[in-house]
């Protein structure tokens, strides 16, 4: 199990990524820079966060190697997405943390079934006669 896994979390707005839409000139695609980069099972968590819309300033959030690309109006980010986003990130790291489990769980069963099988084999090993 990857014990190691910290919760992902928002560290900072990176204002000098900030760029204009290409599909609406109204909005900007805001960076905000994550504490980690998030390996693909916290993706989809993050994803199936936030299947549903909240509310009607939602907006569609991609991961970008280690930043969340928020494509809004600058100003919302304070007043309607960051609460969505730090709910999102704490539903994803529950998630990921339950599947680093999961799949801990599944390595140990099949480490104790090899070696079931291992103890079997010498057992039949000392009985058997080659002469």
């Amino acid at each position: 199990m990857d014990s190691d896994f910290a919760d992902i979390k928002i560290v900072s707005l990176e204002d000098e990524l900030t760029a204009p839409s290409p599909n609406n000139p109204a909005l900007r695609y805001v960076y905000l820079k994550l504490s980690a980069t998030p390996p693909p099972g916290w993706q989809k968590a993050f994803a199936q966060s936030r299947k549903i819309a909240r509310h009607t300033k939602w907006r569609h959030i991609v991961v970008d190697r280690k930043f969340l690309v928020v494509e809004c109006i600058p100003e919302e980010i304070e007043t309607h997405h960051l609460a969505d986003l730090k709910q999102d990130l704490a539903y994803a790291n529950a998630e990921y943390r339950k599947y680093l489990a999961h799949q801990h769980h599944h390595e140990r069963q099949n480490f104790q079934t090899q070696s079931l099988e291992r103890e079997r084999l010498r057992a039949m090993k000392s009985r058997l006669n080659f002469d």
